[in-house]
């Protein structure tokens, strides 16, 4: 019999400064696991920079305590092509279950994509039961036990080199389209010039004649 996990995800603090230009615009992603099933994400906060209130509940649904151990929990900051991970972190579950009511409010420490400890999110996670619309309410804060989950720092890398190749490719049309229009404005500066040159050496021929 599967539940659903309820997570209001409701801020993070101390985050990494991700964008070469302008601040973070930030989202928050949550999943079972790394291949895409049973995910939920917030709303982006443009320009939030490194503190982010999104105040946003998510649910999955088909929770089943025996299968699914670990919450993984994904910040990125939203791009126009791939999207660039700011922090991440794996929560382990069985300390929601342990939980007076299944219910947990606690802050915990995330991770940068070099696996560093940096900055913290405030989350409130709870099991609804089958049949319940709502679960119990967190009885007080906590600090939350997360782990460093290699494959997710795998994802997290491969995402962050692809952001990466996406922005030199980018670059690189860019550089290219600059060099065109320079190459394009010469050749019309020399045309002008022979154009010019022609003029004046037919007038210099009229003037002998």
């Amino acid at each position: 019999m599967t539940h659903t996990l309820k997570v209001t995800v409701h801020q993070a603090d101390h985050l990494e400064d991700v964008e070469r230009f302008g601040k973070n615009d930030p989202y928050a992603r949550i999943s079972f696991g790394l291949d895409g099933k049973h995910t939920a994400k917030t709303q982006t906060l443009k320009n939030a920079g490194k503190e982010a209130a999104w105040n946003k509940t998510l649910e999955l649904t088909d929770y089943n305590p025996q299968e699914h151990e670990t919450l993984y929990l994904e910040i990125l900051d939203e791009e126009t092509g791939f999207d660039e991970p700011i922090a991440f972190t794996a929560i382990p579950l069985h300390q929601v279950l342990a939980a007076p009511g299944h219910a947990l409010r606690g802050r915990f420490d995330l991770h940068t994509v070099k696996g560093k400890q940096r900055g913290e999110i405030l989350l409130s996670i709870v099991v609804i039961n089958p049949g319940q619309t709502e679960g119990a309410h967190p009885q007080s804060e906590i600090r939350g036990l997360v782990k460093l989950d290699s494959a997710q720092q795998a994802r997290i890398n491969s995402l962050s080199r692809k952001e990466k190749a996406g922005d030199a490719g980018t670059a690189a049309l860019l550089a290219g389209a600059i060099l065109g229009a320079k190459a394009l404005h010469d050749s019309h500066k020399d045309a002008s010039k022979v154009a010019r040159d022609q003029q004046e050496q037919a007038k210099a021929e009229n003037r002998e004649y």
